[in-house]
């Protein structure tokens, strides 16, 4: 039987997959779409061009702070490694800590997040679709908890050896973005039940895609902080599958704590995010006080330091005795 073991992960993403993935998750389309009612009734067409204008600026701006440091630490941790470089030697050890559990439970709520809309949206797809069906709660928990099994067994055994499953989702995405415009909306304006429901169909294959990929962002986030001793259990968190080289006990974890997140919207469907993010705080807040207050000192960087390359790696210089009476040997 084959025995996890701690190490580094290879490299699978390319420049084009990884902007794939990260368009994936983000999904700003959607998040347009979304808002497009609030925007119009907020101050109408204006409102809705200048806000976005301006937030492409702001993250524009965001976004370049954060390349720039990712060249730099290309780490799997990202912010919560950045946090501690960038900030006073006094308060790195919290504000590293407080950063990585908030990355790692925001990609948490977005994948809860995304699943539960997307069982949602399948239920309402079957009840128009079949006279007297009835949505209840628990019909809902079920095709969740099974969107969220299905993303973890993908990610687990296919997405390793298959990472173009984040581009052709990204085409999919900007191709079919009309998929965001409510069921109600869309049998409306098509004047078809069919189209519509072969719209929102597309719109939860895709949904699928997104709750893949903040799983496999999510758990190695999850590894991440394992390896740096700040998570319960990092001596098996950190470790890596030697044959799917992936983290496996992290992985699992996230789809974990996926599952228990689906038992909140079983109890109650009121404020769920606001009670999810409620959750997740008190687990973090569990997690200092039983494990990270005594072992966390923040994030290792000697793997950092023993890749760097020497400056003569990047910029050769040639030796004086082997250039000609007059060249410098630059």
């Amino acid at each position: 039987m084959a025995v996890s073991v701690p190490g580094q992960a290879k490299k699978q993403l390319n420049g084009i997959t990884l902007l794939c993935m990260a368009f994936v998750i983000c999904n700003s389309w959607a998040g347009i779409a979304g808002s497009l009612q609030l925007a119009l009734r907020a101050g109408g067409p204006a409102t809705l061009v200048y806000s976005i204008l301006v937030a492409t600026s702001a993250y524009l701006s965001i976004a370049a702070s954060l390349a720039e440091l990712a060249a730099v630490y290309p780490t799997a941790g990202g912010q919560y490694h950045f946090a501690s470089i960038l900030a006073p030697k006094r308060w790195r050890r919290g504000l590293s800590y407080t950063c990585g559990l908030l990355s790692l439970f925001s990609w948490l709520a977005i994948g809860v997040s995304v699943a539960s809309i997307a069982a949602q949206q399948l239920l309402a797809i079957v009840s128009t679709s079949i006279s007297g069906f009835e949505p209840k709660t628990w019909h809902v928990f079920l095709v969740y908890q099974g969107f969220a099994l299905f993303a973890m067994l993908y990610t687990a055994f296919i997405l390793k050896r298959n990472p173009w499953t984040h581009n052709i989702a990204c085409y999919l995405h900007i191709l079919t973005s009309l998929r965001w415009i409510p069921f109600v909306v869309m049998e409306q304006g098509f004047r078809s039940r069919t189209i519509a429901i072969a719209i929102s169909s597309v719109t939860i294959i895709l949904s699928l895609t997104i709750i893949i990929a903040t799983q496999e962002a999510s758990s190695r986030l999850a590894w991440s902080l394992a390896r740096d001793d700040g998570l319960l259990f990092s001596r098996r968190l950190q470790q890596l599958h030697p044959r799917l080289d992936i983290p496996l006990w992290s992985l699992l974890l996230v789809w974990i704590l996926t599952f228990l997140c689906g038992f909140i919207y079983l109890a109650s469907q009121t404020d769920y995010t606001c009670v999810i993010l409620g959750t997740c705080f008190l687990i973090g807040l569990a997690n200092w006080w039983l494990h990270a207050k005594a072992r966390y000192n923040g994030p290792v960087m000697d793997y950092l330091e023993a890749s760097e390359p020497e400056p003569s790696d990047i910029f050769p210089v040639q030796s004086h005795k082997h250039c000609k009476s007059g060249e410098l040997g630059v």
